[in-house]
């Protein structure tokens, strides 16, 4: 009945990232994915770059695409969805990655019966290293939620959750590549203080934090035990924790993932209280 198996509802840095590793890792066939956006110019470069075909509208490619996935931000998902209603069934399912935007929100103006599927992922995806997360709604079979796994394996790591922790997921991973950033731009400021290249001093503590992450996720040890391998009595580590500890790296890097837990929590109250 669906001539494509993924229909992608805006192209920007998520949703082009997701475009590219799909089919340069041939997760699912060119032939078999179209996309939407707004913006022409845009369209028609990934058109061309990436050899994909390009809907007219979003009622266009809702009419065609077995998996619908909406990549906007929270605050045009409201015209999407209104714009794609008609033409949705219970056959379909429509994926969104739209922070704060809950199931219950959606089915303001989608069928409950059709298969959600929320993500949060972030900005990694472009370097096929993601940290998502997946929740569903009760409509969900299992191989569409086994398909849409596949989808997002394709630009890094997935997990599953409830609905109810996507919030705190955007808070700790959806921002977290920023919070790390600042980690690196300023362990290179330290670097070059002290003397180092201003290049060498950034491709040293992006490795320092790449290396760290492997490490920890491969060998599953608590973060607490790699770094007492590092500290040494009396030596430089040991000097150097006690500076972060004494300026509360870990309450203000606790209180960052609660602001924002806490600011995706009133995107969704927002939008709840402007429909009603």
């Amino acid at each position: 009945m669906y001539g494509k198996e993924l229909g992608i509802i805006g192209t920007g840095k998520i949703g082009s990232a997701l475009l590219g590793r799909l089919i340069s890792t041939n997760t699912i066939d060119r032939s078999k994915i179209i996309a939407y956006d707004k913006d022409e110019n845009k369209r028609n470069k990934l058109s061309q770059e990436y050899k994909i075909e390009y809907a007219e509208s979003n009622e266009g490619l809702a009419r065609v695409s077995k998996y619908i996935l909406v990549a906007v931000i929270p605050q045009v998902i409201d015209t999407v969805l209104k714009e794609i209603e008609p033409i949705i069934t219970n056959e379909q399912v429509i994926i969104s990655i739209a922070a704060g935007v809950s199931f219950n929100h959606i089915n303001k103006f989608i069928n409950p019966a059709v298969g959600l599927i929320r993500i949060m992922t972030n900005t990694p995806a472009l370097v096929g290293a993601a940290a998502t997360v997946i929740a569903h709604n009760e409509n969900i079979k299992d191989h569409q939620l086994e398909f849409v796994k596949g989808i997002f394996n394709a630009v890094g790591m997935v997990v599953e959750l409830e609905e109810r922790h996507l919030d705190a997921v955007t808070g700790l991973s959806g921002s977290g590549p920023a919070y790390i950033f600042i980690i690196i731009e300023a362990l290179a400021d330290g670097g070059v203080k002290m003397g180092l290249p201003r290049a060498t001093a950034l491709k040293l503590a992006a490795q320092t934090l790449l290396g760290s992450a492997k490490l920890l996720l491969e060998t599953n040890i608590h973060p607490a035990a790699l770094k007492d391998m590092v500290t040494t009595p009396g030596g430089t580590t040991i000097t150097a924790i006690h500076e972060l500890e004494s300026a509360k790296i870990r309450a203000t890097l606790i209180r960052a993932v609660e602001a924002a837990t806490l600011k995706s929590k009133s995107l969704n109250s927002a939008k709840i209280n402007n429909n009603q």
